[in-house]
């Protein structure tokens, strides 16, 4: 395939990493998101950027504008996020998971040392891949798969996923964080990822799964009580990516009861 007509951004941008970095760095930035109208991967980030009282916005192609390459991107895929310093400048950074580090880093959910930031990210990486794996083996795979698929995940996978996270939140005295006793990247990233399952065509089922755990459902109590969070998730614009994320899953991921298996 010719690649004369991919629309790519470069990382490099004619200026030095070491002013990349400090742009990345400043202490008053304004933020561009930029993702699908939808919730999904880009949820946790925002999330972040309302708890940090950050300066920030949304900016959600249109499925015409991202397939007329009208926003180019590293990988070609999305989010991505434009940080731009008091003094107009601007770097970005690609990829969900480098964005929520990042942000997680800026407001200070990274816990109060390299041994709670380094445990932190292990859990946010077993939530995180919770989430992606199902997204082949559940939610987009095969028509002819999806019963067993779904069958497998709610049998074995889900249950040993909360039976893991309530062993560690139970080790950290049942208080719905993580780590300690107060917000972090980890606690917000498992919300977003119940947040998806809520979103599919199972959404009931698996959301049901969840809620009858007792710690999972602090950790909610405690990420949806944060002023901030709690202010942005009673916005129209966030019920409208929660409801962009339902439409768009009844079309891609057709339940077993409608034509999936």
């Amino acid at each position: 395939m010719s690649t004369t007509k991919i629309n790519r951004r470069s990382f490099y941008n004619n200026v030095s990493s070491e002013e990349n970095a400090r742009i990345l760095t400043d202490p008053d930035p304004t933020y561009q998101l930029m993702y699908f109208d939808c919730a999904s991967v880009a949820a946790t980030a925002r999330d972040i950027l309302a708890f940090g009282k950050a300066n920030w916005t949304n900016q959600c192609p249109s499925d015409e504008e991202w397939d007329a390459k009208k926003f180019p991107t590293p990988y070609r895929v999305m989010p991505l996020l434009n940080v731009i310093s008091s003094d107009g400048k601007e770097a970005f950074l690609t990829e969900s998971i480098v964005i929520d580090h990042y942000l997680a880093k800026k407001f200070n959910l990274l816990g109060k040392n390299d041994w709670e930031e380094q445990t932190i990210k292990a859990h946010y990486n077993n939530i995180h891949y919770l989430r992606e794996r199902s997204f082949m083996c559940v939610t987009w795979t095969y028509a002819d798969k999806r019963k067993v698929a779904l069958e497998k995940f709610m049998e074995s996978t889900l249950p040993i996923f909360i039976a893991d996270h309530e062993f560690h939140l139970r080790t950290n005295g049942s208080n719905g964080y993580y780590i300690g006793n107060k917000l972090s990247l980890a606690d917000i990233h498992l919300v977003n990822v119940m947040d998806h399952f809520s979103h599919l065509p199972t959404g009931k089922l698996i959301a049901a799964e969840f809620a009858k755990s007792e710690l999972l459902s602090k950790v909610r109590e405690n990420v949806e009580g944060n002023p901030e969070i709690a202010a942005w998730r009673s916005t129209e614009e966030w019920r409208q990516l929660v409801h962009q994320s339902v439409v768009g899953y009844s079309i891609t991921a057709v339940p077993v009861d409608e034509g999936g298996a």
